[in-house]
């Protein structure tokens, strides 16, 4: 090979050819079950898979499907999906009881819960169509009957037995045993499909009474935010209980209800593959579908739509009480600063005062000063006391002195400020 290799080629072409189907014969029986696997019991599928199976004369084994076949010609098909696995038996008519009957045990004791479990009979054609309904035990009373594809006849009561399968009676029409297995394993796809896309109803039906709550909740709680007559506090502490309630009903839901819209559509795809052509008289399978999977799935949409919108409405709530809430501390801010001017203004008309009577104080001491050097002045012209004469000296050295000293003091604060604002910036 002298081209490089995508290292997701070969998965993409496994994934295409993961779901073939077994080719089906004009006379045989088909055993179908689907169950949901939960993580811890994907060991047990694995080992069940490996260890408890019975002959095959032919097995294949990847880490999402599995086939194999015997001699006498019956077919085993596993697939694993994302949360369920399907498993699929089919027996030529002519398999022996005894036979059958390991096998079918085989598939009835395999780990997890049963979804959907069917019992297919394929017929040449509609010839016994009474005697085969009867032997199925396939009640009449609710029977859907239509036509297919490739002229493919379908008849199902589409109820659960007393050993625990559906019952379906196909005529094989006119087509090749290929072709037949990838008709039949539409109409699986589309009874395993339904049922799992119906899973995600009674999810609904359950927390359906806690969101009406919730959403009952919410408008109360909006009401309060308008009329203001309860502390913010409260009502933020309020509104985040409503919060964390709903994220916790979408975190249980979540996932349960988009795999119910995926399964739906995939439904309704394999629906409209199969070309339903109704017969007179009978309920076609579009009809029998259709009644119950689309107001189901319809209802899960519906309320992923009100998880979403409760969401938003919570927001706008919490935006508004954000809104007042700032208001509220711009409006706190605001007499803040207005108190702090007035009680600057204050402060500036008692330094005003102090200025004033600071003028007094330093003339005082001015004429004190010129009085001592006056004195002074006189006792050493005159020949008056000595104290006199050594007051006058030594007044004009101190008031030296002291500017001198604050002079270097207020150098020393300003170059420490300076150092402190330098090193801030740094920072």
């Amino acid at each position: 090979m002298s081209f490089t290799e995508h290292p997701l080629r070969r998965w993409a072409v496994d994934e295409m050819r993961l779901r073939r189907f077994a080719p089906v014969s004009p006379h045989c029986e088909i055993y179908q079950v689907v169950r949901l696997i939960e993580p811890e019991e994907r060991n047990s599928e694995d080992r069940w898979l490996l260890n408890a199976r019975p002959d095959f004369d032919d097995w294949t084994l990847a880490a999402r499907h599995g086939s194999g076949h015997t001699n006498a010609g019956i077919h085993f098909l596993w697939e694993r999906h994302t949360e369920a696995s399907t498993l699929t038996l089919i027996f030529p008519n002519e398999t022996p009881e005894n036979v059958r009957h390991n096998y079918i045990q085989w598939l009835e004791n395999w780990p997890g819960g049963v979804v959907r479990a069917t019992q297919i009979r394929v017929v040449p054609d509609a010839s016994n169509r009474d005697a085969d309904l009867f032997a199925l035990g396939i009640s009449t009373d609710e029977m859907v009957c239509c036509d297919i594809n490739a002229d493919i006849r379908l008849w199902s009561d589409f109820s659960i037995h007393d050993d625990g399968y559906g019952r379906l009676l196909i005529t094989a029409g006119d087509v090749g045993d290929g072709e037949r297995g990838r008709i039949v394993q539409r109409v699986q796809e589309l009874g395993n499909y339904r049922n799992l896309a119906l899973l995600g109803f009674p999810v609904v039906q359950h927390y359906g009474p806690q969101l009406d709550q919730l959403e009952h909740r919410l408008s109360d709680h909006a009401r309060r935010v308008a009329s203001a007559d309860d502390d913010d506090d409260i009502l933020l502490n309020d509104l985040a209980s409503i919060s964390s309630e709903l994220e916790l009903i979408r975190s249980a839901t979540g996932f349960r209800l988009s795999a119910t819209a995926a399964y739906a559509e995939v439904a309704a795809d394999r629906l409209a593959a199969l070309d339903v052509r109704p017969i007179l008289n009978f309920q076609s399978l579009t009809d029998f579908t259709e009644r119950r999977l689309v107001p189901a799935s319809r209802t899960c949409s519906v309320f992923r739509q009100r998880l979403n919108d409760l969401a938003d409405r919570i927001s706008n709530v919490m935006h508004t009480l954000d809104v007042r809430i700032d208001s509220r501390i711009k409006a706190q801010n605001l007499v803040l600063m207005r108190s702090m001017e007035r009680s600057t203004q204050l402060q500036l008309r008692l330094q005003t005062l102090v200025e004033g009577l600071s003028v007094i104080a330093a003339a005082y001491y001015l004429v004190g000063i010129i009085a001592y050097m006056t004195k002074g002045g006189a006792a050493a012209l005159k020949g008056g006391a000595p104290t006199d004469m050594i007051i006058g000296a030594i007044t004009i050295p101190i008031v030296l002195l002291i500017y001198l000293f604050v002079s270097r003091l207020r150098h020393k604060v300003l170059k420490e400020t300076g150092d402190e604002n330098t090193r801030v910036e740094k920072l």
